[in-house]
């Protein structure tokens, strides 16, 4: 073989190992899109233990109907999916009832709850009182709680204990809120093997394992009823 024929044949085998590089490393960055529904059953589709009025020092305060989901969420968790920076998120308290009910925040991540009500509120998480003791919240304040380490917690308000605010701390930014009818939708989801979760009303109900591929992934959950998971301590 002459010097010029050995050169081209270097070239190119340095011009397929490039392209094969390439192509790995576009599969390893593809994402997609992760979307479905989800059924819930007749005890999870309550949303609140209450509703209608609430009579405070000599006044009605109107209680606003709940949503029938009760704050859903369905997350996804895996080795490839990277963390984000800790961010600030904002729980509002009005007409006795926490919007929204449900957030997801990455470690070291801030809740602000504040208070729209025309009455005081005592926020703690009461299993987890290391977490967040209980402390009153007057109307028109704001009290800033930061979750460090990963984990659920309620937060339980000892003044009406029907309303609960649901934080779920996780590594993963991969999650999405489950509408009226049931759908959600998570974009740009790394191409692999994940693990999906739905929580609902203050604890996980369905667990599964699903691996999702460069076309995205389309999955009807069934949820079988509340007995199957646990409240979180």
């Amino acid at each position: 073989m002459t010097v010029r024929n050995l050169r081209h044949v270097l070239v190119f085998a340095f011009a397929f190992a490039s392209a094969q590089v390439g192509q790995r490393h576009a599969a390893a960055d593809a994402t997609a899109t992760v979307k479905g529904t989800v059924g819930l059953p007749p005890d999870l589709k309550t949303g609140r233990l209450f509703s209608g009025y609430w009579r405070v020092e000599n006044t009605n305060v109107a209680v606003h109907h709940g949503n029938l989901r009760g704050g859903t969420v369905v997350l996804l968790s895996g080795p490839q999916f990277q963390a984000v920076p800790p961010k600030t998120v904002v729980v509002e308290i009005s007409g006795l009832q926490a919007n929204p009910p449900t957030v997801v925040i990455n470690e070291g991540s801030v809740v602000e709850f504040k208070n729209m009500d025309k009455v005081s509120h005592n926020l703690s998480t009461p299993n987890q009182t290391q977490v967040m003791g209980p402390e009153m919240l007057p109307s028109g304040t704001v009290r800033k709680q930061r979750f460090g380490m990963p984990g659920e917690y309620l937060v339980r308000d000892a003044e009406y204990p029907h309303i609960a605010i649901s934080v779920i701390v996780t590594s993963s930014p991969l999650f999405a809120a489950v509408d009226d009818k049931g759908a959600f939708k998570i974009a740009d989801v790394p191409a692999g093997h994940a693990t999906l979760k739905v929580w609902s009303n203050g604890r996980y109900v369905h667990e599964e394992e699903v691996d999702v591929t460069e076309k995205g992934l389309d999955v009807t959950i069934k949820v079988k009823g509340a007995m199957v998971a646990k409240e979180t301590e």
